[in-house]
């Protein structure tokens, strides 16, 4: 049976709240992503002039506090991951010192400036994106995005160079599920090279679809920790069903014949139920791909085994309650 830990969260209340719950509004993709980037470059506190002297962390901070105060006026919800879950996870970031993280959905980099500042200090004679050959593999270091619109990948690039970690950051634009099979060739990562913590943030049906490709192409496996956002806000029923579930629970899915329309979407369960839910299903619904997949289909590697445990947090701006589910790699079938 794969162990599912709960770890509580190290903020005991939840923060200020400052928009309504926005699923079902329009709360991306309206101009408030160029209006930050615009507003970022503007503070006196973030020019060069300002920060060139500024250890790492303090530079990068000051650019991570000023994303989210903008976040907090009116229309400009930002889909960040926040502090209350992102510290969480940067301290993991120093607990399992990674040299390769991936992340999947940058948005307007929040959270890739908040995790990748730490490798320079980790990792700080490693070779970066930049320097990337087929000839170097042991030592390199540093934070791969991929992101859907070229919009939200020019806004972070904004903000990783003001905080200063431009140059441990690569982000690739377009639809993540291709950019995925490719993902070696574009970054001359050759086998058996793997990735030690994927972050995922993006569209939350393709979770599953993703994390099975990258298991296929061996982009993930033992060792690797799998850290993905929104698992209670909006929830994520199927991509909890196959990190929870064993190796036998995901043959005998496997097993069954293939499905020919989508099943119906298991609903989140009540909030004392979360500790036990998802171990034993619904492991079916992880066969089927969404639209957005465009047309890859993967049936991953199901002889991985997961340990998860799930990080307690908030939305940053509606104080909603919600967690990253943590799940490490531990060993294959």
């Amino acid at each position: 049976m794969v162990t599912v830990n709960r770890q509580k969260s190290e903020v005991s209340s939840a923060p200020a709240k400052y928009h309504e719950p926005v699923q079902g509004t329009v709360f991306h993709g309206d101009g408030r992503e160029e209006a930050l980037l615009k507003h970022l470059q503007s503070l006196p506190d973030l020019s060069p002039e300002s920060t060139a002297k500024l250890p790492l962390q303090e530079r990068s901070q000051r650019v991570l506090n000023a994303i989210h105060e903008f976040g907090k006026g009116e229309n400009r919800y930002l889909m960040s991951v926040g502090d209350t879950k992102g510290r969480q996870v940067e301290s993991l970031v120093r607990e399992k010192k990674p040299k390769l993280i991936l992340e999947l959905g940058t948005y307007v980099g929040y959270s890739g400036i908040s995790f990748a500042r730490h490798l320079l200090e980790i990792h700080p004679n490693s070779t970066y994106p930049g320097s990337w050959t087929e000839d170097i593999t042991e030592d390199r270091a540093g934070y791969i995005s991929l992101e859907k619109s070229e919009v939200y990948a020019t806004t972070a690039r904004g903000g990783f160079e003001l905080a200063g970690v431009d140059k441990v950051i690569k982000v690739l634009v377009g639809s993540s599920t291709p950019n995925i099979k490719t993902l070696r060739e574009k970054l001359n990562m050759p086998r058996p090279l793997k990735f030690d913590m994927v972050f995922l943030d993006h569209l939350k049906p393709l979770y599953t679809i993703d994390i099975k490709v990258l298991e296929e192409e061996g982009l993930v496996g033992p060792g690797t920790t799998l850290v993905a956002d929104n698992v209670v806000k909006p929830g994520n029923p199927a991509y909890l069903s196959w990190v929870r579930a064993t190796p036998a629970q995901k043959r005998q899915s496997l097993a069954a014949p293939r499905l020919t329309a989508q099943p119906p979407v298991t609903p989140n369960p009540a909030v004392e139920d979360w500790e036990t839910a998802f171990c034993h299903g619904p492991i079916d619904e992880t066969r089927w791909a969404p639209d957005e997949a465009e047309g890859f289909t993967a049936e991953g590697d199901p002889n991985l085994i997961y340990t998860s445990e799930m990080l307690d947090g908030w939305d940053p701006y509606t104080g909603e309650k919600d967690a990253c589910e943590v799940s490490v790699c531990t060993g294959r079938d």
